[in-house]
């Protein structure tokens, strides 16, 4: 039976049952951070992030989103890297139907004010695979504190928590305010290493872990270091962050409050050396066995540049009722991934997929590139980064060993919190600076490779710098 798309009109009429706490939220415009109640402005009107636990939306989930993007939108819906989704170019007259619509399809936190802290990060295969650690029951409770203690609602809405389980497949690049993760992920009852402002450490010279403590009492660690920075920044309202507070007091007062009110020890000299696994790179593109008992597998793909649009959206919502049990899993590399598909559907799940224009092979420049909203959406871009990244992928189809490429339009790189392979940032309309990561600074990209280069230009140096003996290669 075909769907009856909404009518806008009817949706309109939701604004008069709007609830007076989303009419009062909704005028909250504490920060330039977006979330569901506070949408922040941009040049193509304002963004709604719909923030996903864990990135799991399901496919009735998705047609409501495609539907609320072609009702009150500009029709353009964006992945972000910490696996939410952005409804763009929202009407300020539309703002609460849209809330009440996402309401309706169970997308929003468990209380009003709850919104701007469910940044909680695992990997999209987090209780996927038998053998391995499970971290959603450790993140769904830490996640429901955030939203439901009144005092945490008032961390600032960039206060992020990385709760890793050593998955293969993860994104543990990103910096977040506090992270942990286990240091036998192959140990059912582990123990964690935890830190601040940074991330687990990978390779020499990464900042090492503070500490670790036991499975029971990772929880009690969360929230008491969510206490102590609460306690501090009473007294330092300007400061936001808990970079802010290791700051000024330094991490051993730190570990040692935590110490006390825990009542054991978490600081032991092998943590030194200790290093989380480095995830294998790429892994959310193509078909990937889920483990278990072998007999499914995970599907993943990736629109351009992560975006998507109302028809798109439809359509991944048809793919997934198909083949994953009408489950889908946004990603922070801004991809897709179909979870649970058989094996014998995997590769027609797949080529699903890509008859929607998804990349998941890695000799197409567009599975791994990531680009800014531009000059189209953003009045701080140079240049019109969307358009000009699917003219430098297309230019880059012919070569080969293509890195990921990054796409900014200021140096500001919202697209992405960590510095990738390449990175391209605009300095007038079609033209870059281009910086190359793996030659290792002097500026946070990387090392400039060339200055204020056109998309041809830059086509051709990337190409020259990727192949056999080149930096990026080397």
């Amino acid at each position: 039976m075909a769907r009856i798309k909404p009518s806008c009109k009817t949706v309109n009429a939701m604004d008069q049952l709007s609830k007076p706490a989303l009419q009062s939220t909704v005028e909250d415009r504490r920060s330039a951070c977006p979330g569901l109640f506070r949408m922040a402005r941009a040049l193509d009107g304002s963004i709604c992030r719909v923030k996903l636990t864990f990135g799991d939306l399901s496919a009735d989930q998705a047609r409501s989103v495609a539907d609320t993007a072609r009702c009150f939108g500009n029709g353009v819906i964006e992945i972000t890297n910490r696996a939410n989704l952005q409804i763009r170019g929202v009407r300020p007259d539309t703002e609460n139907p849209l809330i009440a619509m996402l309401l309706e399809a169970g997308l929003g936190p468990l209380t009003d004010k709850g919104d701007d802290v469910r940044n909680v990060m695992i990997s999209p295969i987090a209780g996927l695979h038998t053998n391995k650690i499970d971290a959603r029951p450790l993140a769904a409770r830490v996640l429901s504190a955030l939203q439901t203690n009144a005092t945490y609602q008032n961390l600032s809405p960039k206060f992020s928590i990385l709760i890793d389980g050593g998955e293969s497949l993860a994104m543990v690049d990103h910096p977040h305010d506090l992270w942990l993760s286990p240091i036998d992920p192959d140990c059912r009852v582990p123990r964690y290493a935890f830190g601040v402002a940074g991330i687990p450490p990978t390779r020499t010279g990464d900042q090492p872990a503070l500490g670790s403590i036991s499975a029971e009492q990772a929880f009690d660690l969360v929230t008491n270091i969510l206490d102590l920075f609460i306690d501090w920044n009473r007294l330092h309202p300007a400061a936001s962050r808990l970079r802010h507070m290791v700051a000024e007091t330094g991490t051993d007062m730190l570990v040692e409050q935590i110490e006390h009110r825990l009542g054991c020890t978490a600081r032991c000299k092998e943590l030194a050396t200790w290093r989380r696994a480095i995830p294998r790179q790429n892994g959310h593109l193509g078909v990937v066995r889920q483990g278990g008992d072998g007999t499914d597998s995970l599907v993943g793909a990736m629109p351009p540049l992560g975006r998507l649009d109302p028809d798109l959206l439809q359509s991944l919502a048809v793919i997934a009722d198909r083949y994953s049990n009408g489950q889908l899993r946004m990603t922070p590399w801004q991809s897709v991934l179909l979870p649970e598909v058989s094996i014998d559907d995997a590769r027609s799940a797949l080529i699903g997929l890509e008859s929607l224009g998804f990349s998941a092979s890695l000799q197409e420049p567009l599975a791994t590139m990531i680009s800014c909203s531009g000059a189209a959406g953003c009045g701080s871009a140079l240049a019109a980064t969307q358009s000009d990244g699917l003219k430098l992928a297309a230019l880059l189809r012919d070569k080969t060993a293509i890195p990921q490429v990054h796409m900014s339009g200021c140096s500001k790189s919202c697209a992405s919190p960590s510095a990738k392979p390449v990175t391209l940032v605009a300095t007038a309309p079609g033209h870059y600076d281009i910086f190359l990561l793996a030659t290792n600074g002097p500026s946070r990209f990387g090392k400039l490779l060339a200055a204020n280069v056109t998309i041809e230009e830059a086509a051709e140096l990337i190409g020259e710098n990727s192949g056999s003996g080149g930096p990026l290669n080397a």
